[in-house]
């Protein structure tokens, strides 16, 4: 069994905070992609919406440059970031919703790099075709590469954070039960 120092055998098949952790982030990734979604149907229904719209891309343009051009419209908006980051993200949602159907929540394992590595490579190579000028991407391109990364997320990051989580509350447990 793992240890953390001298503080004693650390439980990774606490299911409490496995499952926690699994809720935290899918109920997070859902709301974060609902906020995506909510800018342009703000935007739309006009008046203090589309106030509030604004702060909606505000919000979300230091993490993405929301160029019109590279980006999805609903209601004749543009969605809160580009096609690729969208992509990021409902991918993202969708390896967090289908994980536990691989894993157990408690798992602590992430998978090989390979799945991690193959998606930032074909990320990777259609930003540099594009800025080499070679290939000039699109937005299925830029979709399916942004789908991809997004999806095997979660694997690499679920474990991580159960172990993380885990072993901050043994080392809680054992600071404040002694």
């Amino acid at each position: 069994m793992n240890k953390l120092s001298d503080a004693g055998d650390i439980n990774y098949k606490d299911a409490d905070i496995s499952k926690k952790v699994y809720f935290f982030i899918l109920i997070f990734s859902f709301l974060w992609l609902l906020l995506i979604l909510s800018a342009p149907v703000l935007s739309a229904l006009g008046g203090i919406w589309s106030d509030i719209s604004i702060y909606l891309y505000m919000f979300f343009s230091p993490v993405c440059h929301q160029e019109d051009t590279r980006s999805f419209f609903i209601f004749g908006e543009k969605i809160g970031v580009c096609s690729r980051c969208l992509w990021i993200y409902a991918g993202f949602f969708t390896g967090t919703a289908i994980y536990p159907l691989k894993y157990k929540l408690d798992n602590i394992n992430a998978p090989s790099l390979i799945f991690l590595l193959t998606a930032s490579l074909l990320l990777g190579l259609d930003v540099l075709l594009k800025w080499s000028g070679i290939m000039q991407n699109s937005f299925v391109t830029r979709s399916v590469t942004g789908f991809l990364i997004g999806f095997v997320l979660p694997f690499y990051l679920i474990p991580g954070f159960v172990r993380f989580f885990s072993e901050v509350n043994l080392f809680l447990k054992n600071k404040y039960t002694s």
